[in-house]
């Protein structure tokens, strides 16, 4: 029996942490049926670059790169979990970070069609996304 694995790489910086004051940052959530989506927002209000991991970021397509059982949907019938193409990932060094430069914006969006049939979805007016984000002050360090 093969065993397949997927080691995914980037160009990575190390990061150093830092708690953030709660006014640090704002996510801003925003339903837009007609797209089809929840547009996500993210505002920095910090003196320095913010960094949030790109495997908690939506990807250009409107899911997460990996699953995360904190990111659901909330409907009528129940809660729905995202759907993404891996279940788990392995990145040496780390899965890489987005920037947000302070006083910028990050942008992205989760597709309805992430969390199950669009359609259904965009017909049930009770839908609520949920998604925690902790972003967080980083510095670069140059390998």
């Amino acid at each position: 029996m093969a065993l397949a694995v997927l080691v995914v790489t980037t160009v990575a910086c190390a990061s150093t942490s830092t708690s953030l004051s709660p006014d640090a940052y704002r996510l801003e959530i925003r339903d837009n049926p007609a797209a089809r989506r929840f547009d996500v927002v993210l505002y920095s209000h910090h003196g320095r670059a913010l960094c949030v991991g790109r495997d908690s970021w939506p990807t250009s397509t409107g899911t997460l790169f990996v699953e995360n059982a904190d990111v659901y949907l909330q409907t009528s019938a129940g809660p729905r979990p995202i759907k993404s193409p891996f279940v788990s990932v392995y990145c040496p060094g780390g899965c890489g970070e987005q920037t947000i430069k302070p006083g910028e914006a990050l942008t992205g969006f989760f597709a309805y069609s992430a969390f199950g049939d669009a359609d259904e979805i965009a017909a049930d007016a009770s839908r609520r996304l949920h998604y925690a984000l902790a972003p967080h002050a980083c510095r670069r360090l140059h390998r």
